[in-house]
C-alpha cells in the first residue's frame, strides 16, 4: 500500500535561537517527512536566516506578517499538500521516531482522525527535564475530558489527517493563546484521537515562549474556550458537572499564577479556596496542599512538611503504621 505523504509545518516567530535544532530534528526522522515549511510569523530576529540554511535539504521558508501562531499554522495548512499534517513549534524538537510511531498507530487505527502523544518538558533555565502525560484514563469520555482542560497536548505532539480542516475548520486566528486547544475541542466531537503512550517530542520552556506572558488574559482566554466548548456538550445535564470542574481548575491555576509572580497573599488563598470548594472531589489532596501553600507561604509550608516527615520516619514512631490486632 501507498504510504501517505506527511506534511510538517514549522512555526517560528523571533524563536531563531531554537529553530536550527527543531528544524534538525525533522530531518533525523526515522521516517523521512515528505514536505518541511517553516513560517516565518513576522520575526525580527534571525529566523528566516537559519530557515534559509536547510534549503538544499528541502526545507521551504514562507514569511508573512505577524498574525499570530494560528494564523501562521493555517498559512502552513495552505502552502502543504499531504493528506497528514503535523506541526512544530520554532522552540520544541521531536524525538527521532516520532513520525514512524504516530504513522504505525493510525495504520493500526485507520478511524482515528488525529493521534497525539507524551512529551519530555525541558526547563531552559533550570535544565530539568520531566515526563508531561496527556489522554485519559480508560472509561473516560476524551471529548468531555477535554472541554474541562487540554488533555491532548499541543499541536508539536500531534499528526492530524488534512480532511478533519475540511470537517472541523481549522485554527481561530483570533485567539491569541489556547487556537490549539480550541482545535481539539472540535475535533475531539468529530472523531477518535489516539495517543502513543510514549514521548516523542520535547517541550522546551523559557521565559521568552509566546505561552507564559500576560498570564491573567491567558486564563481568562482559556476559560473562554472551555466555557465555549462546554456549552456545545451532550447530554445537557452534564453541563454544570463540567462547568464546576472547569472552574475549579481555573482557580487553582490562578492560585499558582498569583503565587509565581507574588500577588498579594489573600489573592492567592481566595483562588486557592474557591479551586478546592468548587469541585472537592477531583485532585482534593493536591487542592488542599494548594490552599495550605497559599496560606503559610511555600516556605512555612516546605518547613513544616519537613519537619512532619522527618518525625514519621522516627525509629520507634508508629505515625503512618498499620498496627497489629
Amino acid at each position: 500500500m501507498t504510504q501517505p505523504r506527511v506534511s510538517v509545518i514549522i512555526t517560528s516567530y523571533n524563536a531563531g535561537e531554537y529553530l536550527g535544532e527543531a528544524i534538525e530534528s525533522v530531518l533525523a526522522q526515522s521516517r523521512p517527512a515528505d514536505e518541511i515549511v517553516v513560517i516565518d510569523d513576522g520575526s525580527t530576529d534571525a529566523t528566516p536566516d537559519v530557515a534559509r540554511r536547510y534549503a538544499s535539504q528541502g526545507v521551504r521558508l514562507v514569511q508573512q506578517t505577524n498574525m499570530g501562531a494560528g494564523a501562521a499554522r493555517n498559512r502552513g495548512i495552505q502552502e502543504t499538500t499531504g493528506e497528514l499534517v503535523a506541526f512544530l513549534d520554532g522552540d520544541d524538537l521531536w524525538l527521532p521516531h516520532k513520525l514512524e510511531r504516530q504513522l504505525e498507530y493510525l495504520a493500526d487505527h485507520p478511524e482515528t482522525v488525529m493521534v497525539s502523544c507524551l512529551r519530555w518538558r525541558w526547563d531552559q533555565t533550570t535544565g530539568e527535564r520531566h515526563i508531561e502525560y496527556f489522554g485519559v484514563r480508560p472509561g473516560r469520555s476524551l471529548a468531555q475530558e477535554n472541554v474541562v482542560r487540554n488533555v491532548i497536548g499541543n499541536p508539536s505532539m500531534t499528526l492530524i489527517r488534512r480532511s478533519v480542516f475540511d470537517a472541523v475548520g481549522r485554527f481561530d486566528p483570533t485567539l491569541r493563546w489556547g487556537q490549539d486547544w480550541d482545535l481539539f475541542i472540535r475535533i475531539t466531537r468529530y472523531g477518535p484521537v489516539g495517543f502513543v503512550m510514549e514521548p516523542l517530542m520535547i517541550y522546551r520552556w523559557h521565559p521568552g515562549g509566546i505561552s507564559h506572558h500576560r498570564g491573567i488574559e491567558r486564563l481568562d482566554m482559556f476559560q473562554l474556550i472551555a466555557c465555549r466548548g462546554i456549552s456545545r456538550v451532550h447530554p445537557v445535564w452534564l453541563r454544570p458537572i463540567l462547568l464546576a470542574r472547569r472552574l475549579s481548575w481555573d482557580q487553582c491555576d490562578r492560585a499558582a499564577y498569583a503565587a509565581q509572580i507574588g500577588l498579594p497573599g489573600w489573592r492567592r488563598v481566595w483562588h486557592a479556596c474557591l479551586g478546592l470548594v468548587l469541585f472537592p472531589f477531583e485532585r482534593p489532596v493536591s487542592k488542599t496542599k494548594r490552599l495550605l501553600r497559599s496560606i503559610f507561604g511555600d516556605d512555612r509550608y516546605t518547613h513544616v512538611g519537613g519537619m512532619l516527615r522527618s518525625t514519621l520516619r522516627q525509629p520507634g514512631s508508629n505515625h503512618g503504621r498499620l498496627q497489629s490486632p
